[in-house]
């Protein structure tokens, strides 16, 4: 009977009991201790218990407990041990000496009871009672640790973010809340930071994972604070979900990835944080290449030494520059080629920090075109000026026998050489007036030459526009009557006087009022003269020119003051003209800084309105 009971008490006894050698080796080792340790009873004859189950930092306090033992003949504390799956337990350690009549060794009986969800619950009502009020006003989930690995205190917010209620995360091991890939790794990081507590903030550039209870992952960030307490040293976790931020940072990269130009951003110690594809494209660099360089990188060498103080500059008042500031920037290639570029830069704050976002533009085409237009407007300026130097050269030519031929034909009209007969007087009129119209074609390319070249020379005066209007209107007159037209000067009772150059005046004047009356064939020409005021107490002189004429079609309008330029229409092909009135008169108001425009509709007339602002000598 009492042989059974003995064989009863070693198999079935809850606790785990182990025959130990003087030296710590194992000589017996019962079911109950291959239940806690993991260990069989066959793995474990003759090892050193050290080796087992103790871990390395404990290693002292197993041989002070067998010392006590052999002296006090037994020992009894709490402490932790190590599973075969390197997981800790807490135990309860009672270990007796064993001698023989003499008081000579034989050997050590150790019963090692597994107190940890008793340990858990001990420790949850002292963190509970501590702690409880602060953990729960903090936004992160906070999961508290002991050193076996067992959860001991959870804030609602844990609860909330891993899905499983307070009771069901108590006493567990901790990486219930991790993926399987990653719980045979932990168990070493935890060990290993019990070994060297500190904290350690969220952030590390890791990627870490949390198991949801429904078995979704989901990324996060933790921070580790070791926490003392009369229970020992504890690990408090802090828990931030941060698939939001995962999802806006995947989103910012697709972003980037979708901009036309390459994206480079740089953080404050001006090293490569991102890039996107048509970074790697332009610069001929690897993304991984790219990534933790300095932005110098990028930058020919001649501006490398600049560059850092640019860099300082902008952290120190980060502001977005817009591409294009007038300055000549160049990339450096992989291979060491330069192009020029157009650089953005815009500041970027994050939770990690200021960072600085640079759009970068290859404008090595644009900058191509940009030249061979420069060289296009040189060589069209070198033609407009020997254009306009071959003008001036023939209207001079032109205009010397010209005017002999005026000259010469007008002492004849006059008669002075002798008599002339009717035929004789009709031909030399004719002479003269086509004389007249060459002069005055001459006349008006040599002005077109001189616009052209801005070498107008502005005589300005006080003039007196109603006189000069009305002066010009009397020359005017007689043609309008011939061809029974109305004809109508509106103005002021009172001198309008304007510094302004006469001639110019004079000759837009003449021309307006001219082409009314030429192509105006039944109605009326008016000359109506207004003075306005202006906003900022200054005043303007308007003149309107207005006839019944055929008007302008819509699709004649825009080149109506182009050089050389001749509306077609039924109306007016039988005029003879040059197309540089108008082109002159705009030019020559322009000149006088004031503006020319027109209202036309066809088959109902135009309105030609001449609008001059005061100014000074």
């Amino acid at each position: 009977m009492g042989s059974k009971l003995s064989v009863a008490y070693w198999e079935q006894n809850p606790d785990a009991l182990l025959v130990l050698s003087p030296e710590g080796l194992v000589l017996e080792w019962n079911p109950a201790a291959e239940s806690i340790f993991g260990y069989r009873q066959a793995d474990v004859q003759g090892r050193s218990l050290l080796d087992l189950i103790v871990p390395k930092d404990r290693a002292h306090e197993e041989d002070l407990m067998r010392a006590e033992a052999v002296r006090l003949g037994s020992s009894v504390r709490e402490t932790v041990r190590r599973r075969q799956d390197g997981t800790l337990v807490h135990i309860n350690v009672s270990t007796k000496a064993v001698l023989d009549a003499s008081g000579q060794l034989l050997y050590f009986l150790s019963s090692k009871k597994d107190v940890t969800q008793l340990k858990v619950e001990r420790e949850a009502k002292l963190l509970e009672a501590r702690f409880r009020d602060l953990l729960e006003s903090t936004p992160d989930a906070i999961v508290m640790v002991n050193v076996t690995g067992r959860i001991v205190l959870v804030n609602s917010q844990a609860e909330r973010v891993f899905g499983y209620a307070r009771t069901e995360l108590l006493g567990q091991a901790v990486e219930m809340l991790l993926p399987h890939r990653y719980r045979g790794a932990h168990l070493g990081h935890r060990s290993g930071f019990f070994g060297q507590p500190r904290t350690r903030t969220m952030g590390a550039g890791l990627e870490l994972h949390g198991l949801h209870k429904d078995r979704g992952e989901f990324p996060v960030e933790i921070s580790l604070s070791p926490i003392d307490t009369e229970e020992g040293t504890m690990v408090m976790s802090a828990i931030r979900d941060i698939t939001d931020r995962k999802r806006a940072d995947q989103k910012f990269k697709d972003l980037l990835e979708a901009a036309p130009d390459a994206m480079v951003i740089v953080n404050r110690e001006g090293r490569i944080v991102l890039v996107n594809s048509q970074a790697v494209k332009l610069f001929g660099w690897s993304r991984d290449e790219l990534l933790g360089q300095p932005i110098e990188l990028l930058v020919p060498e001649r501006f490398g030494a600049r560059h850092p103080d640019h860099r300082h500059r902008f952290f120190a008042e980060p502001r977005s520059r817009s591409m294009g500031a007038g300055l000549d920037l160049y990339g450096l290639r992989k291979d060491k080629s330069e192009f020029p570029v157009e650089i953005s830069l815009s500041p970027l704050e994050t939770e990690e920090g200021l960072f600085v976002s640079s759009a970068i533009r290859d404008v090595t085409e644009r900058k191509r075109i940009e030249q061979v237009l420069r060289d296009k407007n040189l060589e069209l300026e070198n033609a407009a000026l020997v254009k306009d130097r071959f003008l001036a050269s023939m209207s001079h030519e032109l205009r010397t026998p010209l005017n002999a031929i005026i000259g010469f034909t007008g002492t004849l009209l006059m008669k002075l050489p002798g008599p002339l007969n009717p035929e004789q007087e009709k031909q030399l009129r004719i002479v003269q007036t086509g004389a007249k119209h060459l002069l005055s074609l001459i006349n008006d390319l040599l002005d077109v030459a001189k616009l052209s070249a801005n070498k107008v020379t502005l005589n300005l005066e006080l003039v007196d526009c109603k006189a000069l209007i009305e002066e010009v209107s009397a020359t005017l007159e007689q043609e309008a009557r011939r061809k029974g037209l109305a004809f109508a000067v509106q103005v002021p009772t009172q001198a309008v006087a304007l510094q302004t150059d006469r001639r110019a005046l004079s000759q837009i004047l003449i021309n307006l009022v001219g082409n009314a009356i030429k192509f105006t064939q039944e109605g009326r020409v008016d000359v109506v003269l207004h003075e306005l005021p202006m906003p900022d107490g200054g005043r303007s002189v308007q003149l309107r020119v207005q006839d019944t004429g055929p008007g302008i079609a819509l699709q004649e309008q825009p080149r109506l003051f182009e050089a050389f330029s001749r509306v077609e229409s039924a109306d007016r092909r039988h005029h003879e003209g040059t197309g540089l009135g108008l082109h002159l008169s705009r030019k020559l108001a322009e000149a006088l800084g004031g503006t020319l425009g027109f209202d036309s509709e066809e088959g109902r007339g135009s309105t030609f309105v001449l609008e001059l602002q005061e100014r000074s000598a």
